[in-house]
């Protein structure tokens, strides 16, 4: 486990130096290995069947509260077509949007964490709808 890797090399500096470590000094080194070790958030390309775009996402094992959205792109930026329930950590969902009607657009899926943004994008699918 990598945040054992890390306690236990920070245990050995420590000790080669002469200092002492405190549970305090332990207990922040976990914390920080943790948030290294958590991720894997990810978001699949999107496809189309018939008239409708399809966008999947998965939240990956960091805790909070996740969205997966399926945008396009605008002149301005990403514009947000359609967005899934909140999702938890290590959760994943797929969003739809049908399309019908609006021209040639670029598409993306994004996820989305709150108090964050979005931390997570997929390729590009290019479609005429």
């Amino acid at each position: 486990m990598l945040s054992g890797k890390i306690v236990r090399r920070t245990a050995a500096v420590v000790a080669m130096v002469g200092l002492a470590m405190t549970p305090a000094l332990v207990a922040n080194a976990q914390t920080a290995s943790a948030a290294l070790a958590c991720g894997g958030e990810t978001a699949k390309t999107p496809w189309k069947v018939g008239t409708n775009i399809w966008g999947e996402g998965f939240a990956g094992s960091c805790s909070g509260d996740y969205r997966i959205f399926v945008e396009r792109s605008r002149y301005y930026g990403w514009e947000t077509m359609a967005a899934s329930q909140w999702i938890r950590a290590n959760e994943g969902t797929v969003v739809t949007y049908n399309c019908a009607g609006t021209g040639t657009h670029t598409f993306r899926a994004a996820v989305w964490k709150s108090g964050v943004g979005v931390i997570k994008t997929s390729g590009t699918f290019r479609t005429s709808c």
